[in-house]
């Protein structure tokens, strides 16, 4: 005699399918770069070819990245040690030097004045009036800290993922992604 689950049966399943539903869906996905602020999150997926998310479009080609952002239209080529381009109206013009495996860019993104400092232990940037200073978590890969800046209202901590494209890609990329992310 086959037995039909009864009702109470049924909701203990279907709330364990969605519980286990949640939990694959709140862990980083491995591709993607994975970014929270406040109550801000950025899940953006690399590929060989194209950086995608939300309100995020970008084009990875001819050694720069052409696309759309929440923040404006892109248009950038990475030299070696500078990128140059624009940002919605206003000009792109950042210094980047690597020493060792720090990774340090400094000029004009967006018309605004940028920062980025990234080492396999830390990360600092700033960008639009915030700043960010994380630690690693994961060596490279992984990194947390404070946020001066975030929106929905109140500063507080800043959570930070990095895949293995991302980490396979020139400093000039790497600072460029990070400050359209934040």
């Amino acid at each position: 005699m086959m037995r039909f689950p009864s009702p109470l049966r049924r909701g203990v399943l279907a709330l364990a399918v969605v519980l286990g539903g949640g939990v694959a869906v709140s862990a980083p996905k491995q591709d993607a770069i994975n970014l929270r602020f406040g109550l801000r999150q950025v899940n953006l997926t690399m590929r060989a070819e194209d950086v995608t998310g939300q309100d995020f479009q970008v084009s990875r080609k001819d050694r720069g990245l052409r696309g759309r952002t929440a923040v404006g239209l892109v248009d950038v080529k990475f030299e070696d040690g500078a990128v140059k381009g624009s940002l919605g109206p206003a000009l792109v013009n950042l210094k980047v030097k690597r020493d060792g495996d720090t990774v340090e860019a400094e000029g004009g993104f967006g018309g605004r004045p940028a920062t980025v400092k990234f080492t396999q232990d830390s990360l600092e940037i700033y960008i639009r009036d915030c700043t960010h200073r994380l630690s690693a978590r994961e060596a490279g890969r992984s990194y947390a800290g404070q946020s001066n800046c975030s929106v929905g209202g109140s500063a507080g901590e800043a959570k930070l993922w990095l895949p293995d494209a991302f980490l396979e890609a020139s400093p000039e990329e790497k600072v460029t992604l990070l400050l359209l992310a934040v």
